[in-house]
């Protein structure tokens, strides 16, 4: 089965790397990226810094995700987020939210299902967010439609819908998270040994307990904001890239529908560091969208996707050596994760 994941993954990001560059004069992209003619170092050294200074964002959104007994905080929760995203740009398999799970083990005093729960809340937040960045250039650009979307309208009202889907889907695991528990326990029940029942149910009570949260007013406009602050963050770091860049003629929904297009990109199973589907999201958001010079939006997404991955992962390998862990650690840890559903804090073992 692993072996299976590698080949698709690998399948996936060698057709994204062919659709991108198909048709690109590398040695044009090559020099626009070395011959410093268009580049500005300024703006570009904002948009990586950015790209670092989210997690910490992420991490004071995802505290309120917690109870004041879990005594969760933003730094211990940004640690986590940095060592995350650092092992999906370096290991295969897409295993860095079992890896945010298992720091935030360390950080926090509560059980695996509960952060596990928490981590579900935000990633929900977050694919709102991407829909919203999708549905606002069509909403605000009467003329926009990218050449590959030859239908822009039932793209919106399928936008539209699944963001509603996803409000909806929110309130249920709000509302009635026993349910859900039920549902899970017995759809288990149906293929399982009896005698890891009792695991699923311990599992999933403590999952619904963290889903309770959504009842909590308070917690659910906090996380709603920080949310708009985060993603407002990384919008105006795409727009200091673009800028870096000289592409100082893209309107303002550009920065909106490339984030939009990265999101649904990298949703896909890829390589590390989502190489392929990254930079088929970067030279079609530009070039289908925005009439971009195909060498020009390819040299542009080679150079974003440097400066958007090298910080993070330099800071996660930084906070990885003061954690104590190391890569081959945390990956026993990730995918071993389910065998143990209320497992003692992480602690580094030798070898």
């Amino acid at each position: 089965m692993k072996i299976l994941k590698y080949l698709v993954a690998l399948l996936i990001t060698s057709v994204c790397l062919y659709v991108a560059f198909k048709g690109v004069d590398l040695d044009r992209a090559w020099q626009i990226i070395t011959s410093g003619e268009r580049i500005r170092i300024l703006p570009l050294a904002g948009f990586s810094a950015l790209s670092l200074a989210v997690m910490w964002v992420r991490g004071w959104r995802w505290k309120y995700l917690y109870k004041p007994e879990h005594h969760a905080t933003t730094n211990g929760l940004a640690t986590a987020n940095l060592i995350g995203f650092t092992t999906n740009n370096i290991l295969p398999l897409r295993i860095g939210e079992a890896v945010r799970a298992i720091v935030a083990r360390r950080k926090v005093d509560a059980h695996i299902s509960y952060i596990l729960a928490s981590l579900l809340i935000e990633r929900i937040f977050d694919s709102i967010s991407i829909l919203l960045c999708l549905m606002i250039p069509f909403t605000f650009s009467a003329g926009f439609a990218p050449t590959m979307l030859k239908i822009p309208g039932a793209l919106y009202y399928a936008l539209a819908g699944s963001l509603l889907f996803l409000i909806i889907v929110l309130m249920v695991l709000g509302s009635f998270p026993h349910s859900a528990e039920k549902a899970v326990v017995k759809f288990t029940g149906w293929f399982m040994p009896a005698r890891f029942l009792d695991k699923v149910q311990s599992f999933m009570g403590m999952f619904s307990e963290g889903m309770k949260i959504l009842r909590n007013g308070d917690v659910l406009l906090k996380v709603s904001v920080l949310s708009i602050v985060h993603w407002g963050m990384v919008v105006f770091s795409y727009r200091l890239a673009f800028a870096g860049f000289s592409f100082d003629t893209l309107p303002w929904i550009a920065p909106f529908f490339t984030l939009g297009m990265i999101g649904l990109g990298v949703a896909l199973p890829s390589a590390p560091a989502f190489v392929g589907p990254m930079h088929w999201a970067i030279v079609y958001s530009l070039s289908s969208g925005f009439g971009l010079p195909n060498d020009d939006a390819a040299a542009f997404a080679v150079v974003m996707h440097l400066l958007m991955m090298a910080p993070v992962t330099v800071g996660g390998l930084i906070a990885m050596g003061r954690e104590g862990m190391t890569l081959g650690q945390l990956r026993r840890s990730a995918e071993h994760i389910d065998d143990k559903p209320d497992p003692a804090p992480f602690t580094v073992q030798a070898g």
